[in-house]
C-alpha cells in the first residue's frame, strides 16, 4: 500500500527544490494573514518564523494596497542579501487557472505567497527561471486541495475577558514626549527649490513617468511631481504614507533575517514599475510605466539621483539649528490657559 503524503511535506518537496537553486538562503511559504504554511532553508526558531512571516506578511499587504492586483513580485535589497516576496497568482498553466475560474477560487488567488531570501549578488532572472515550476506546483498543490490554513478561533472565558478588560482600565499614565526633527522644522526654502528642480529634471530624463516624491519620516511630502493625468494629490498623499510604512518594514524584517539594514525596494507590477529609495532620513519613491525604458537601465539612473538628492538633504540637516525636545502636552496645556 503507498502511503499518502500530507499536503504540507508535499509542498515541502517543492519549497526544498527552491532551496537547492545556487544562492537561496531561505524560502517560506506564507499565507496573507502572516501564518506559516511550510519552509526550507537555514533553520529558524517557531518564534522567528512568526515574526519574519507577520513582517513579510505586512510588506505582502501594502503593496497590494499600492498596487492591487496587478503585483507581479517585491524585491528588497540590501548589502547583505536580498528578499523576494512573490504572490503564486502569477504561476501555474491554463489548466489551473481555468480550474480556479471553474470553481469560483478567485479569491483565494491572492491568498498565498512566497518569501525567498538569497545572497546579494544574485541574478534575480536566473531565480525567475529556476523555480517557476516549483512555484507553479506549489499553487496547484493548494488550489486542488481545498484545504484552508487560517489558524483556530481562540475563545476565552468570562474571567479572562474580565482580566483584559480591567488591564485597558488600569493602564499607567505615561508622560509623553514628542521630539520632531529638527530638519522637519527648518528646512530652507532654497533646499525645497533644489529638490523641486532634481525632480524636474529626473522627469525629464524618464520617459513614461506616472509620479514621484520625496517623504519625510511620518509621511510628509518634502517635494513631489506626478502626472496629473493618473494621479490626485490626496492619492498621492496616502501613496506616500504607504510607501514609507512599507520600506521601513521591510526593513524590520531584513534586520531579522539578515542583521541588515535594507537600501531599497522594486516592485514590478504588470504595467509600471515602482522604486522605493533611502536617501538619509527620507524616502525617495519614482513609479514608472513599462514600455520605453528597461528596467536595468532605471537600476543605474535611480541610484545617481538618489546621491544628488542626498547631498541637498545634508546640506540643509548641516544648516538647520538645533530645536529641543518639544512635550506636546505643555503647549496644550498653555493654549488652554
Amino acid at each position: 500500500m503507498v502511503k499518502k503524503i500530507s499536503l504540507t511535506m508535499k509542498i515541502k518537496s517543492y519549497l526544498d527544490l527552491i532551496k537547492a537553486t545556487k544562492g537561496v538562503d531561505n524560502v517560506v511559504l506564507t499565507q496573507r494573514d502572516g501564518n506559516p504554511i511550510q519552509h526550507s532553508g537555514i533553520w529558524l526558531s517557531k518564534e522567528e518564523l512568526f515574526s519574519i512571516c507577520a513582517a513579510t506578511s505586512a510588506i505582502y499587504n501594502c503593496g497590494l494596497s499600492l498596487h492591487q492586483n496587478k503585483l507581479k513580485y517585491i524585491l528588497i535589497e540590501g548589502k547583505m542579501a536580498k528578499i523576494l516576496i512573490t504572490p503564486l497568482k502569477n504561476y501555474g498553466n491554463t489548466t489551473i487557472n481555468k480550474i480556479i475560474q471553474a470553481q469560483n477560487l478567485q479569491n483565494l488567488n491572492e491568498e498565498f505567497y512566497v518569501a525567498i531570501t538569497t545572497k546579494s549578488n544574485v541574478n534575480l532572472g536566473g531565480i525567475f527561471l529556476k523555480i517557476r515550476s516549483s512555484l507553479a506546483e506549489i499553487k496547484k498543490c493548494l488550489i486542488l486541495s481545498k484545504n484552508s490554513f487560517k489558524p483556530p478561533m481562540r475563545h476565552y472565558s468570562p474571567e479572562e475577558m474580565q482580566r483584559f478588560l480591567n488591564s485597558i482600565e488600569n493602564k499607567d499614565e505615561v508622560e509623553k514626549k514628542e521630539r520632531i526633527p529638527m530638519f522637519s522644522l527648518s528646512f530652507a526654502q532654497s533646499s525645497y527649490d533644489q529638490l523641486d528642480n532634481l525632480l524636474d529634471d529626473f522627469s525629464r530624463n524618464t520617459f513614461d513617468l506616472i509620479n514621484t516624491f520625496i517623504t519625510f519620516e511620518g509621511g510628509f511630502i518634502l517635494s513631489s511631481l506626478e502626472n496629473k493625468m493618473n494621479r490626485t494629490s490626496d492619492n498621492l498623499e496616502k501613496e506616500a504614507t504607504l510607501s514609507q510604512s512599507l520600506f521601513y518594514t521591510a526593513d524590520k524584517c531584513a534586520w531579522q533575517l539578515k542583521r541588515m539594514h535594507i537600501t531599497s525596494i522594486l516592485l514590478e507590477c504588470i504595467d509600471e514599475f515602482q522604486f522605493i529609495n533611502q536617501i538619509r532620513s527620507a524616502i525617495f519613491s519614482a513609479r514608472i510605466a513599462k514600455g520605453r525604458q528597461k528596467l536595468g537601465l532605471l537600476r543605474l539612473v535611480i541610484p545617481k539621483y538618489c546621491n544628488k538628492l542626498e547631498k541637498i538633504l545634508k546640506e540643509s540637516e548641516n544648516s538647520s539649528k538645533l530645536v529641543p525636545p518639544i512635550k506636546i502636552e505643555s503647549i496644550f496645556n498653555q493654549l488652554l490657559l
